[in-house]
């Protein structure tokens, strides 16, 4: 028994030398900071490769006892590698970095810095809405919204910790009302050295370093120069282009497939009435499937409406067949050019924004009659008919046809079609209205004599006007016409 007592006061005596031993080999590492906060530490356990073994958090100001070895010290975009020894405190500088706004932040503004807050751990740090940042000693490189900043506390040799101070500017695009409510605004370094964008909404303000930024809302752009301090509130312009209430944008989207939408500089698509927040500035103004645009000026706080047209040519579709709506291409022209800058579809309105210009109509099959649109009559239907034609080839000696062709003969129609093919029959649409078929035929007996002849017509909406008209060959073709009408059965 006396043994056994033995034992245990021995035991415990050495558990109490080792305690002491390990108490008495403690280090201590004290953050010295202007303000109050906290940081990390981390251990180092291994470097190669590199492991790390997450300690506790400190409180600057105050030591904190820690075991002998390498240590990992972060604090906000920043870290120091510390030794730790038995007995002995290090002490590290924390920095104070602020930055001033030119008036106090409202729960939704926005401001913030991003950094690389270590090399050993690769880690970046996203800090929002932060306007005082506790950095230990070196340099370090901060993107403070969207603009480069390096602070460097490597040259101090204070050994006290020390405040720099950055005045930021302010930038909000002012809201008006209700209608921006889900929307934002965008924001973007004016050089592009630097690939990013910061979104916020109407009403609220960004902070930001003073300099030059690309403000961005739906399509349009405005440069704005900030000064170091100031307050810049924009007022956005409001632009919409509208369409009549007899205009189904819907239809358009079942028979073709897609929706008209406006385009704005050529890449941002918007809405056909509703309002939408724009820049001031020049902006280009067009619609989809249009080669052209128009420009506009607003200036801040304006409005503009552009009132879009449209035309709609009707082929008279019976109900119930589908396969007919949107069966014939259409395309608009402005006059004494050459090339449509609208190209769509029969059966659904074709929207466009063209006011003063001369704007022409060419339906696929022959386009080259086109219906001139007036300027008067925001929306308009043309209803269309077809010319069904049958040439009756015939050998008549000394006479050869030169060429068919279908003639308009009156405003607002005008021009002719193409070559029509002479050896068999031609369906062609026609816009309602008065036309001549004329008939070209040379007469090689009198020294080549040509001759005209013209037979008026008339097409009525979704009818077939039907006209047979002999044609002249020469004696070699009307033979080799003959044996493949004979060899095919046509």
């Amino acid at each position: 028994m006396l043994k056994k007592v033995l034992r245990f006061v021995v035991l415990c005596q050495i558990f109490t030398l080792l305690s002491c031993e390990n108490r008495g080999g403690f280090g201590f590492l004290q953050v010295t900071s202007a303000g109050e906060g906290t940081y990390e530490i981390y251990r180092i356990a291994n470097e190669a490769p590199l492991q790390f073994i997450s300690e506790q958090v400190g409180q600057f100001n105050q030591d904190i006892t820690l075991t002998p070895g390498s240590y990992l010290v972060l604090a906000d975009c920043s870290s120091e590698t510390v030794i730790i020894y038995p007995h002995k405190r290090q002490t590290l500088l924390a920095h104070r970095l602020q930055f001033s706004p030119p008036h106090l932040p409202g729960r939704h503004d926005g401001f913030s810095v991003q950094c690389n807050r270590s090399d050993k751990t690769r880690s970046r740090q996203h800090i929002s809405n932060r306007l005082e940042l506790n950095m230990l000693n070196g340099k370090h490189d901060l993107l403070v919204g969207m603009v480069p900043l390096r602070v460097d506390f490597a040259s101090q040799t204070t050994e006290k910790p020390m405040t720099i101070s950055h005045k930021l500017s302010s930038l909000q695009v002012e809201s008006i009302g209700h209608q921006d409510q889900d929307r934002s605004y965008f924001v973007s370094p004016f050089d592009e050295l630097t690939a990013v964008t910061k979104s916020q909404a109407f009403g609220q303000a960004e902070f930001l370093l003073p300099g030059n930024y690309v403000l961005e809302i739906n399509g349009t752009k405005m440069q704005v120069s900030l000064k170091e301090g100031e307050e810049r509130i924009v007022k956005p312009a409001r632009l919409s282009v509208t369409t009549s209430h007899d205009v189904d944008l819907v239809e358009a989207v079942k028979i073709k497939g897609s929706p008209w939408l406006v385009e704005i500089n050529g890449g941002h698509w918007l809405n056909f009435n509703e309002t939408y927040p724009v820049l001031p500035g020049k902006i280009l103004v067009g619609i989809s499937n249009s080669t052209q645009s128009i420009e506009v000026e607003l200036s801040e706080g304006t409005e503009l409406e552009l009132k879009a047209r449209s035309v709609r040519v009707d082929l008279q579709c019976p109900v119930g067949e589908r396969s007919c709506l949107g069966d014939k291409a259409v395309s608009l022209y402005r006059a004494e050019e050459p090339y449509p800058f609208v190209e769509s579809l029969s059966n659904i309105p074709i929207i466009y924004l063209e006011e003063a210009a001369q704007i022409l109509v060419g339906i696929e099959g022959s386009r080259d009659i086109t219906y001139e649109l007036g300027t008067k009559e925001r929306d308009k239907r043309l209803a269309v008919g077809f010319l069904q034609l049958m040439p009756r080839p015939m050998y008549r000696l000394s006479q050869t046809t030169d060429f068919l062709r279908v003639e308009t003969t009156n405003e607002p129609l005008a021009g002719n079609t193409l070559d029509i093919n002479l050896e068999k029959p031609t369906l062609m649409p026609l816009v309602v209205g008065h036309y001549t078929l004329a008939h070209h035929f040379s007469i090689s007996n009198l020294d080549g004599e040509r001759r005209r002849l013209a037979q008026n017509f008339s097409i009525e909406s979704g009818k077939i006007c039907k006209l047979e008209i002999p044609v002249f060959f020469n004696e070699k073709k009307y033979m080799s016409w003959k044996k493949k009408t004979e060899e095919t059965g046509l």
